[in-house]
């Protein structure tokens, strides 16, 4: 549970030392009031109390946190609470220390508000879909137990394969935290699932995978994957699944595009980017059977999921900037923009626009077949037309592209999703 101690599990409170709602102790105090506890994924602050944005008990495997809030109303004196997280079959997930509550003597908080997190997406507790608890404790004393249910999202709704492909392989790219760039938001939970689709939906075994996630995709690793590691490995029976969600960016004097790693400087792209033609020779260089590349970027120069620039003077080069065209049947590229437009987000399902549509597709919604498999051709339009139109709602243009052109495409099935 990296990290989980530190980031995840995190308690908060208001300043509870010193200054209260009343000056001095009156002669007749109200009654001391607990006022329950509630769920949300988000609140409001303002002062001692929070407050929650959307009052649920349902909750999924890709919202951020759970968020716990317990309210008290004329609270004085010192106090502890404790807080116990139990996954379905109620075991303990996790107990909090007993966090202090102390008020200065002959005071009290006409309102106070205290809070705790339960960190979902990206951590372990997203492996647990089910009826949770949470319960709270004061001075060791039980409050209140509340239920929630914890979905998997839709996306995570898949049946595993029964047959691995043990030739197959997989190279994951995830880059959300780059040192020196805007994030690319839900890039790094992309990746894991595209990892998971390429496991449990595709075969690849799971130690075929190669999964670069933010500081581990750095050029060199990426390029001595593909150049060094990969050709002892991979044989003419293999297919190779290829996934990359990151920024992408235009040398401006050329106008080629490049994959930036998360190393890589957009002043000097041609020395600490991967140039995304270069990229394609050198996945078609391997000697396999075939290998198919889904890239969740862009390269106009904008931040990918943001509005941001990435390259001063970028507007210059998108008259000139041409995605490299691929000649070989052997590898197949689905992109998710043409050139001078942004990979944009898909907020509402936390996702990238392309990512969620492509992974949809691929567990059987871009399928027209009875046995519900889904050929590359019926992959490319189901992605481009769902990216499109969600795009325009959110006021955008998002045009997917695929290569060669879905005219030469020698059309094949990708996926056959289980029943």
């Amino acid at each position: 549970m990296k990290k989980f101690w530190k980031l995840c599990i995190f308690m908060l409170f208001f300043p509870l030392l010193g200054a209260c709602s009343a000056a001095k102790h009156p002669e007749t105090r109200p009654p001391y009031e607990f006022g329950g506890m509630s769920l949300s994924k988000s609140i409001d602050k303002a002062g001692d109390v929070a407050v929650a944005r959307e009052f649920t008990t349902s909750f999924n495997s890709d919202d951020p946190e759970v968020i716990s809030l317990l309210t008290f109303r004329n609270i004085s004196g010192s106090h502890y609470l404790r807080w116990e997280w139990y996954r379905p079959q109620g075991e303990l997930y996790y107990a909090t220390d007993n966090y202090p509550i102390l008020i200065s003597e002959g005071k009290f908080r006409k309102e106070l508000t205290a809070l705790h997190r339960l960190s979902i997406s990206g951590d372990k507790a997203a492996n647990y879909p089910g009826k949770w608890q949470v319960k709270a404790y004061v001075d060791d004393d039980p409050i209140i137990t509340l239920s929630f249910f914890l979905k998997l999202s839709d996306l995570e709704n898949i049946k595993a394969t029964q047959k691995l492909h043990h030739e197959d392989w997989a190279l994951v790219i995830g880059i959300e935290d780059y040192g020196g760039l805007p994030r690319v938001d839900y890039a790094k939970n992309d990746a894991l699932l595209a990892k998971k689709y390429f496991n449990k939906l595709l075969g690849v075994p799971e130690e075929n995978i190669i999964t670069l996630i933010n500081k581990d995709a750095t050029k060199t690793k990426i390029e001595g994957y593909l150049r060094q590691y990969l050709p002892g490995h991979v044989s003419s029976d293999t297919t190779l699944y290829v996934y990359y969600a990151g920024h992408g960016a235009p040398e401006v004097s050329k106008g080629e595009p490049y994959l930036i790693p998360y190393d890589g400087d957009t002043r000097f792209l041609e020395q600490s980017a991967y140039n995304l033609k270069v990229f394609y020779d050198d996945l078609n260089k391997l000697k396999l059977q075939r290998v198919f590349i889904f890239v969740d970027s862009c390269f106009s120069g904008v931040a990918a999921r943001s509005s941001e620039m990435l390259v001063k003077g970028a507007r210059l080069a998108l008259s000139h900037v041409q995605n490299p065209s691929i000649a070989s049947e052997k590898v197949i590229s689905l992109s998710a923009t043409n050139e001078a437009q942004v990979s944009n987000m898909y907020g509402q399902r936390r996702h990238g626009l392309f990512t969620y549509y492509l992974l949809d597709g691929l567990r059987g919604a871009a399928s027209t077949e009875k046995d519900r498999s889904v050929s590359v051709k019926g992959l490319y339009a189901y992605v481009l037309d769902n990216v499109s139109k969600t795009a325009r709602k959110q006021g955008v243009e998002q045009t997917p592209t695929i290569m060669p052109p879905v005219d030469k495409v020698k059309d094949m099935v990708i996926s056959r999703p289980q029943h």
